[in-house]
């Protein structure tokens, strides 16, 4: 027995025990004649039929590769890899696979990527299956190998929580099974994978999918649209389901759906007829409740499913008093309250039957009840986000520099909480206050200030002048910002001429905090490469256009607080049809102006915003990661 070692640059050395001539093949040349017998194995690791599964184990296929040279070698040790994975011995299929990518046969090389890429998943390498799926062209796998491939592609985005890309696989590896029962049932769970990827699409991303997409894949796509846009009204949604069905006769009967959506079909929705709406008209916040108001009103104008009532009543007084309301005017929903001590008072009242939907927070000291939803336009929510963004590009020393108030300061210990759940170690972080201070903390913080002195001291020492650039931090991953837009426009510039030419570009992110719609032309220069979160409706994203133009016709001096407030009361409108799914199918969610919106166990309502960046002067939407 010899001790053969593989190596790579991103895990720990794998090894395995074999014999000496199984070793000597790892880099051998593949002999210039094979026998007959060899020549009939590679013929048949060539045909487009899936090889049958080993019936032996992996350590007696590795026996037995011992006993044969070059390719015929190697076919057996792919059937070994192929029988580890079986046996879920991880470390060694991924010896055997990262050894085979150095075969100099092609063939070889082309049947071990689908196996390599399930090694790599099955020992948690995500990094390394991430690379090779973007460095694999699939039109050059094996037929046989390639719904493998999508198969395990779907796998690693759903574990890096990549809705887009899962669902893009999924449907890519559906359109290729088509109504082939055999090549279905290998893929039994498909369906079921599938639908909650789609769930999760934001309307963008949907849009996106659309483009160039088969037959199969628009009938998928447009099932998601008729759901989400049926959801709250059963009559409309059974006829439109029928429909789609003659439709798409092609893919599964509505009776034959993914498990989770006839879940959420079988669930009665909220249908109100008279809906009561408490804010505060007057009063401090008597601008945010209009907002709101207008917001609310142009989702009633723009649905035309079910006549609805809207009742506005001033949630400036006693809960006694507005119960009286809601019972005379035989109230069946309530949105609101918006104020944080109204909302309390409300949620503590053991006789309030109404279903609601809070503008605002969940307590978390009190339990959560039914029938009681919570939407608040959190930034905690961005924080967490920008986490789970950071953790899919593998971020590991992030760095979060915030404004020194109240809300900065939240969202900074958000983030630190949410990434050392993540198994990490507290980020670095620097609050400032004054445009002074702030260059100062960025120069402190990459280090320059600590480059020059070295320079200033080298200088000292040497006659003559001395050529050099101060040097900046390379340990950095991305900067977090959470500033006000004033303070973003003059961190990036001071970051860009802090850091070395020849160094790689820092990324820097920020919040919907950072983004103004004003601003001229020298401000978007100083801020190409910010990449922020923000709602669809401030980036005026392709479902909110038609909407906002004539936003912007009536209210064309507001600002983006109130704007936000405008989505909100839209949004807030628009989800109610949906709540009871969401609830129980946390997968599901609702592309809002105000972002993609899911609802939680407790009832609370998530968002995930879209992404903006400043690219080439100009503001534009982005995908990320």
């Amino acid at each position: 027995m010899v001790l053969c070692i593989v190596k790579t640059s991103k895990f720990k050395p794998l090894f395995i025990l074999t014999l000496a001539a199984l070793v000597s093949s790892c880099a051998q040349t593949i002999p210039q004649q094979s026998s007959t017998a060899e020549r009939e194995l590679i013929t048949e690791l060539a045909k487009d039929e899936t090889p049958e599964p080993a019936t032996l184990s992996a350590e007696q296929l590795l026996a037995q590769a011992a006993t044969y040279q070059g390719e015929a070698q190697q076919i057996r040790l792919l059937k070994a890899a192929e029988a580890a994975l079986l046996e879920q011995n991880s470390a060694l299929a991924l010896a055997i696979t990262d050894t085979l990518r150095q075969s100099d046969s092609a063939l070889i090389r082309q049947r071990n990527q689908v196996l390599l890429l399930q090694a790599y998943l099955q020992h948690n390498e995500l990094a390394l299956a991430e690379q090779l799926i973007e460095q694999t062209n699939r039109a050059q796998l094996a037929p046989s190998d390639q719904a493998a491939f999508l198969w395990s592609s779907a796998k690693l985005y759903q574990q890096q929580q990549r809705a887009y890309a899962a669902a893009r696989s999924l449907l890519q590896l559906d359109e290729m099974l088509g109504n082939n029962p055999t090549l279905l049932n290998s893929y039994a769970e498909l369906h079921e994978q599938l639908w909650p990827q789609l769930s999760a699409l934001s309307h963008s991303e949907l849009t996106n999918l659309q483009v160039g997409a088969g037959q199969r894949a628009r009938g998928w796509l447009n099932l998601l649209e008729v759901v989400r846009n049926k959801l709250g009204n059963p009559e409309q949604l059974n006829n439109a389901l029928t429909e789609w069905q003659q439709r798409y006769p092609q893919l599964p009967s509505l009776s034959q759906l993914p498990k989770a959506l006839q879940q959420q079909l079988a669930l009665t929705p909220y249908q109100p007829k008279r809906i009561a709406v408490l804010l505060p008209l007057s009063g401090q916040f008597q601008q945010h409740a209009k907002a709101i108001q207008y917001g609310l009103l142009a989702a009633t104008s723009a649905d035309n499913s079910l006549p609805r009532e809207l009742l506005f009543i001033d949630s400036q007084q006693s809960v006694a008093d507005i119960q009286q309301q809601l019972a005379a005017k035989q109230i069946d929903f309530v949105i609101g309250p918006l104020l944080k001590d109204q909302v309390e008072q409300v949620s503590k009242q053991a006789d309030w039957t109404y279903p609601t939907l809070f503008l605002n927070s969940r307590d978390s000291q009190l339990p959560a009840q039914p029938d009681r939803f919570y939407f608040a336009l959190n930034l905690e929510d961005e924080a967490a986000q920008m986490v789970q963004l950071f953790a899919q590009k593998n971020y590991k020393r992030p760095v979060i520099i915030s404004s020194r108030n109240a809300i900065s300061q939240r969202m900074q210990q958000h983030f630190t909480r949410q990434w050392q759940a993540l198994g990490h170690e507290a980020p670095e972080s620097y609050q400032f206050e004054a445009k002074a201070e702030l260059e100062a903390l960025i120069t402190r913080l990459l280090e320059t200030d600590s480059s020059r002195e070295r320079i200033r001291l080298i200088s000292g020492l040497i006659p003559g002048s001395v050529e050099s650039e101060a040097h900046s931090r390379l340990d950095i991953d991305a900067i977090y910002l959470l500033a006000d837009p004033v303070q973003t426009r003059m961190f990036k510039p001071f970051v860009d001429v802090s850091v070395m030419q020849t160094a790689p570009k820092l990324p820097i992110y920020a919040s919907s905090r950072s983004y103004s719609a004003g601003g001229d032309a020298n401000d978007l220069r100083d801020l190409n490469g910010l990449t922020f979160t923000e709602t669809p409706w401030l980036l005026n994203e392709q479902h909110s256009q038609k909407v906002r133009q004539q936003y912007l016709e009536l209210f064309s001096e507001q600002d983006e607080t109130l704007q936000r407030l405008f989505a909100m009361g839209y949004d807030a409108y628009h989800i109610i049809g949906s709540l009871k799914q969401q609830q129980q199918l946390p997968s599901l969610s609702h592309p809002g102006f105000t972002g993609r919106l899911t609802v939680n166990a407790d009832g609370s309502i998530s968002r995930q915003l879209s992404w903006g960046s400043y690219r080439s002067n100009r503001l534009v939407a982005v995908q990320e990661p």
